[in-house]
This record gives C-alpha cells, sequence and structure tokens, in this order.
C-alpha cells in the first residue's frame, strides 16, 4: 500500500514538471501568440487598431507602405485563425483603449476547412465585444485568391469567399458595423485575385496594398485627423 502511493506521488509530481516544462511563449502554451506585441503594447498609443491575419500583418512589413496617421496601429499574425484573434483582443486591441478597430481575418480558418458561418460568428464575438468598450468597429471583406502562381485556392474557392463575404455583410448591417471592401479592387472577372496584384496568390503586392489603402482611408476619414 505504501509502495503504491509512493509511484502515485511520483507520477503526479513528474506531470506536474512536464506541465511546467513549457516555454512560456511556446506555440503550445500560447496558442493566440498573445506575447508577440507584449513589449510594444506597453508604450504605444493607439487610435485605431487593425487586428488580422497575414493580409494585415505584412502591410508594410512586407509589401505596400503602412499607413502614417498617428495611432494607427498593425496587430497582424500571419497564420493565425479568428479564433486565436478573437482571444488575443483584449491584449492587443481593448488593452490599448482605442477609438476604433478593424477587424480583418478569415482566410486561414476557410483553408483549414471552416465554414463561413463559423468565421462569421468568431468576428461577431470580436466587434460585439469592442462594441460592448465603447470601440467603433469596421470589419474587412476577406480577399479573393487565385492558383495565379502555385495551388493555393484549396477549400478558398471563389463560392466559399462571396458566401463569408455576404453573411459578413448581412452582420454588419444588422449591428450597424462598417464595411471595409478588401474583395472588389483586387478580383479579377472570376472572382479570383488578380495576377498582377499578388505576390502569392493570396497576400497582396505592393499595387494590391495601394488599391487597398483607400478603401479603409475613406471609411476612417474620421480618424485621419
Amino acid at each position: 500500500m505504501r509502495a503504491a502511493v509512493w509511484v502515485m506521488m511520483f507520477l503526479l509530481s513528474a506531470s506536474g514538471f512536464a506541465q511546467t516544462a513549457l516555454p512560456a511563449n511556446s506555440a503550445e502554451a500560447d496558442f493566440s501568440q498573445s506575447r508577440r506585441y507584449h513589449d510594444a503594447n506597453a508604450s504605444v498609443k493607439a487610435r485605431v487598431v487593425f487586428l488580422g491575419d497575414s493580409i494585415t500583418d505584412y502591410w508594410g512589413s512586407h509589401n505596400g507602405k503602412w499607413f502614417a496617421y498617428a495611432g494607427w496601429i498593425n496587430r497582424g499574425i500571419g497564420g493565425q485563425t479568428t479564433q486565436q484573434l478573437l482571444l488575443r483582443e483584449r491584449q492587443d486591441v481593448l488593452n490599448l483603449h482605442p477609438e476604433a478597430v478593424v477587424l480583418e481575418g478569415g482566410s486561414n480558418d476557410m483553408r483549414l476547412g471552416f465554414s463561413p458561418e463559423e468565421i462569421r460568428d468568431n468576428i461577431l464575438s470580436m466587434g460585439e465585444l469592442a462594441q460592448a468598450n465603447g470601440l467603433k468597429v469596421y470589419v474587412a471583406e476577406m480577399t479573393p485568391v487565385c492558383d495565379c502562381v502555385r495551388p493555393l485556392t484549396g477549400l478558398r474557392t471563389v463560392e466559399h469567399i462571396h458566401h463569408l463575404n455576404e453573411l459578413l455583410l448581412a452582420m454588419a448591417q444588422r449591428k450597424h458595423w462598417q464595411i471595409l471592401d478588401f474583395y472588389s479592387p483586387l478580383a479579377d472577372a472570376e472572382g479570383k485575385m488578380r495576377a498582377e496584384l499578388t505576390v502569392d496568390g493570396v497576400h497582396p503586392n505592393d499595387h494590391g496594398y495601394e488599391l487597398l489603402a483607400p478603401v479603409v482611408e475613406h471609411a476612417l476619414s474620421r480618424y485621419t485627423k
């Protein structure tokens, strides 16, 4: 009996060690990657926060030019799903006390098999949380995708993207949020990403971001002064 107790204590201690052995910033421990902007968030003064995936993350860091307006903060992380965006919304948006948030995402969800309805629901949750904290909410449509460089569409078909964007528009109208048209400026006649506007079939190149910038600036003109 005593031996069994010692064995059980050893197993419990070993389990506890395994749980604490992971580095605090490992992918397993920080699924939402909320630590990425931890240091930058400590001193930033935000007016508009852009929360998104690589379409936001790469804007000004890989291609295109980021906005020069004071307090326009980029909080994109490449590869993220809307579930991950929702999990880090408090750290990377709400705690910065901006006036507005731009929500952009869905491409990675769709690539992984999540439905347009599931994507919409995550964005709805993010928008409602932001609105409850007094923020003005802007929602970006999902950008088109093409196989013009290499096969990347997969589940991100024209039909699925159209369906998601229709859901986002209906959601925004119901909640009195504003939709940002990130689809039309980049899409060809078939609804796919225009080859001359992308570096890989998913991400805009310099010219692609140049076409998206006026969409944002027009919608958020009150925050440019």
